[in-house]
């Protein structure tokens, strides 16, 4: 009888201690991702939508399982990345779009440079926490990209400037996350 409640006690404790450790883990991520959604962005303003940041990162795995900072700042460059590339994949069906071939261009030549930059910060960020100030550096360039996109289709009407501005916006969340991110190291 004594052997099976010390068996009973001991699964118990190794239960209890295995739940407190992933509870602790989990407040450090939710720590460094609530640490990223808050810090100031470029223009010092908090992250453009803080509530966007908590709910993309939160609801993204990689962030969630994100080790530490340096990690959880890759993931964010990674995430943009990937964002950028749908946005430069949506501009690059607009080639033929009648109401909009004379943005193409300047449009395309932004998306690529988005593409590009978080490319470079990511690689910046294999360098750990020594690479947050290049990082930084070529993602900040990133607001003028969008910057020049918002500028050049701002005002127009057209359903596809519209699609654009929309995704753009949601663009410079993404710069922000980022940009916020790698703030929390550098």
């Amino acid at each position: 009888m004594t052997s099976s409640s010390n068996c009973f006690f001991l699964g118990s404790l190794v239960v209890s201690l295995l739940l407190f450790l992933g509870s602790t883990s989990t407040m450090a991520l939710t720590k460094d991702i609530n640490s990223t959604c808050y810090r100031y962005s470029v223009d010092n303003s908090f992250v453009h939508n803080k509530t966007f940041c908590l709910q993309t990162l939160t609801a993204y795995p990689p962030a969630v399982s994100a080790t530490n900072m340096v990690e959880l700042v890759k993931v964010t460059l990674d995430l943009g990345s990937t964002q950028a590339k749908e946005r430069a994949g949506f501009v690059a069906g607009l080639e033929k779009e009648p109401t909009f071939k004379k943005y193409f261009e300047m449009c395309s030549e932004s998306y690529a440079t988005i593409v590009n930059n978080f490319r470079g910060a990511r690689l910046c960020m294999e360098d750990g926490a020594a690479g947050a100030a290049g990082a930084s550096i070529t993602i900040l360039e990133t607001y003028d990209d969008t910057q020049r996109v918002k500028d050049t289709i701002g005002k127009n009407t057209d359903k596809a400037s519209k699609k654009l501005m929309e995704m753009t916006l949601v663009m410079e969340d993404f710069v922000a996350i980022a940009n916020a991110a790698i703030s929390v190291i550098f």
